[in-house]
């Protein structure tokens, strides 16, 4: 009899837990249902667009300017057409860099420029301006820095650098290392043209004077 007491004890037990997942179950709010976005879902879009970046103390860091820019939601990335990039600097021009597509990682700390590259800078204390010409460009504009693995030509005057790869240093020490394959030409300033007329010799008179 204890034994059949015992059953029916355990039986009820297991049947109250049964009922209780049954009950939390059918009571529980049902969750909302979201239907997951394949890779590569557009978020949104903007045209037209210019996003300014300032340090701690309010001073201008950089501006991108697009014509277009999408933005995907699953890697939090945005692609752009026509960008173009300026870098300020503390002392001197700043530095404008157009490319013809570009991609901005999801923190923005790299602005990645596609297909053709144009660098500029008017010029600076010394009077050098800077244009260099090249392609698939990464720029990190939190570091100044940019680079690229494809040709690139410079043209500063008085020099001209080409070659493949490019490293760009665009803070106050500015540096730029071509990589390889470097070709330089530098412009020497013309040396100043002599003076057609004859000099005369000391002591000697010219034909046709009169003097005794």
């Amino acid at each position: 009899m204890a034994a059949t007491r015992s059953f029916l004890v355990y039986l009820m037990l297991a049947l109250a837990v049964v009922g209780t997942f049954w009950l939390a179950d059918k009571l529980a709010p049902p969750e909302e249902a979201r239907e997951a976005k394949p890779p590569g879902q557009i978020d949104y879009y903007a045209r037209n667009i210019r996003r300014h970046t300032s340090d701690l103390q309010g001073r201008r860091r950089n501006i991108l300017d697009a014509e277009k820019l999408t933005h995907y939601h699953d890697d939090d990335h945005s692609e752009l057409e026509h960008p173009v990039l300026t870098l300020f600097s503390s002392d001197g021009p700043p530095w404008i860099i157009h490319g013809e597509r570009g991609t901005v990682s999801s923190r923005s700390t790299d602005v990645f420029l596609e297909g053709p590259v144009l660098v500029t800078r008017a010029a600076d204390r010394k009077g050098r301006t800077f244009r260099a010409e090249t392609s698939n460009v990464r720029v990190k504009p939190d570091e100044n820095y940019g680079e690229t693995e494809d040709f690139v030509e410079i043209v500063s005057p008085p020099d001209e650098l080409s070659g493949i790869g490019m490293q760009v240093h665009f803070g106050k020490a500015l540096k730029v290392t071509v990589l390889s394959s470097v070709r330089r030409k530098h412009e020497f300033p013309p040396k100043p043209a002599r003076s057609n007329v004859p000099g005369r010799a000391k002591g000697k008179p010219s034909k046709g004077s009169n003097s005794r």
